[in-house]
């Protein structure tokens, strides 16, 4: 069983969570534009049947995104700084995912008539900023912690090694920030 987790998390620096939520937050980005567009009457209908299937698609990859994250939080040191920002992260985006899916319910009604609906757009919008501050809190966790970061000592030597690296049975830590040289 572990085995199978480990494959779902991904492998030791290519973790499955970033490009899964670079789908979504490439969806729901798509869908909040084309219902500001249909808001502003550009290609009205289009943009009211694009909003929503884009913003269905960002929905459905919600889930495996969701999981991943999920498996990757469970893996974080509990009672430590990236754990407490990683479960601001968690709810942060938990709330954009729930604004998303309030959002594609109130277009609903607009995807079958060819309208934008104003609650739809700017529920959105909201959303979506939602979805910026989960976003940077989600790179402060990787850049600024290490999480799910390959250790200097772990990094491989040649590029092939670096595209298919090998799933070993212990995965590396966040890096020491201690070791990591200094900002002059």
């Amino acid at each position: 069983m572990s085995r199978l987790i480990g494959l779902v998390k991904g492998f030791p620096g290519h973790p499955s969570h970033p490009p899964l939520t670079d789908v979504s937050i490439g969806a729901y980005t798509v869908a909040t534009a084309m219902f500001i567009l249909g808001a502003l009457d550009v290609q009205r209908t289009q943009m009211a049947h694009g909003a929503l299937l884009a913003l269905s698609g960002g929905l459905i990859v919600a889930v495996p995104t969701g999981l991943t994250g999920l498996l990757d939080w469970a893996g974080i040191e509990k009672r430590t700084p990236a754990r407490r920002l990683a479960t601001w992260h968690l709810f942060v985006m938990l709330t954009a995912t729930v604004l998303f899916a309030v959002t594609w319910l109130l277009q609903r009604p607009g995807y079958i008539n060819g309208t934008v609906k104003t609650t739809a757009w700017i529920v959105a919008i909201a959303a979506e900023l939602v979805l910026a501050i989960g976003g940077y809190l989600g790179g402060t966790i990787v850049f600024a912690y290490g999480s799910r970061v390959t250790d200097a000592s772990d990094r491989p030597m040649t590029v092939k090694d670096a595209l298919a690296p090998k799933l070993s049975a212990t995965e590396p830590g966040p890096i020491d920030a201690s070791r990591l040289p200094r900002r002059r």
